[in-house]
């Protein structure tokens, strides 16, 4: 729910990409007739400022006949609510990071005590793959979801990967150890996935097969990524079959 079109053309354009259904409208009295009338939602974004009602206050009239998680969108984030309500489940600032929403969603519908569902449609992991095809992998990740996503998905794989917070972290691994294959985060903190793939590129000896991995999944950012000196990339979420493809070129 957001009054500006633009902004509602780019969520939607994004959240399809990550496999959701999405209805957007300008204005909130309509999103509130949806629910009310029995229309089923897993999620809402709420823009603060829209004409009629403000995204606070219908949130709480949204409240008052759903159950499920509300965010704010403003241009103050959290800052746009003086006090903590209890209304919103996360706060979202103007201008969206793609990759600050993507671990939204994941933090929101994924529970540190689930097992994350890592397997999608009918491409299974082979448990057997790392016996047949070993690798010394590192992930290079921020996201505690996300890192519990990925090492979940290789361990079904029969890998037992290395962690790295960013990439600072990743490139000091490299000094520790070989790695065959790193899976790097584009948006990370203290140094990211790009900067971090470049400094890893101008190091002397043999260098890892780097696959980038982010969730803007927007045109260019693959060229971005090999640009940088990756030689692969992954969108996420990630999907089996495009990890399994992207591993077994790093032997190819």
């Amino acid at each position: 729910m957001d009054d500006n079109a633009t902004n509602r053309r780019i969520l939607n354009a994004q959240t399809s990409k990550w496999g959701m259904i999405t209805r957007d409208t300008a204005y909130p009295a309509e999103a509130l007739h949806w629910v009310q009338n029995g229309e089923t939602f897993d999620l809402a974004i709420l823009d603060m400022h829209m004409p009629e009602t403000d995204g606070l206050t219908l949130a709480k009239k949204l409240r008052a006949v759903s159950s499920f998680p509300l965010i704010l969108f403003s241009s103050l984030g959290k800052r746009a609510v003086n006090s903590d309500s209890g209304l919103f489940s996360a706060y979202l600032s103007k201008p969206l990071k793609q990759s600050l929403l993507f671990d939204t969603l994941i933090g929101l519908f994924i529970q540190d005590n689930d097992d994350p569902k890592t397997t999608t449609g009918r491409f299974k992991p082979d448990p057997q793959m790392a016996a047949r095809h070993p690798l010394r992998i590192l992930l290079a990740e921020d996201n505690k979801m996300n890192q519990k996503l990925a090492l979940r998905l290789l361990e079904q794989m029969g890998y037992r990967a290395d962690l790295a917070v960013n990439g600072r972290e990743a490139v000091g691994a490299l000094d520790e150890k070989e790695y065959d294959v790193i899976l790097m985060d584009v948006q990370m903190p203290e140094m990211d996935g790009l900067e971090a793939t470049r400094a890893i590129v101008q190091r002397e000896g043999k260098r890892p097969f780097i696959i980038g991995l982010t969730a803007n999944a927007m045109q260019g950012d693959r060229e971005m990524c090999l640009n940088a000196g990756m030689n692969h990339y992954i969108p996420k979420p990630i999907r089996v079959v495009e990890l399994v493809d992207a591993l077994f070129k790093a032997k190819a």
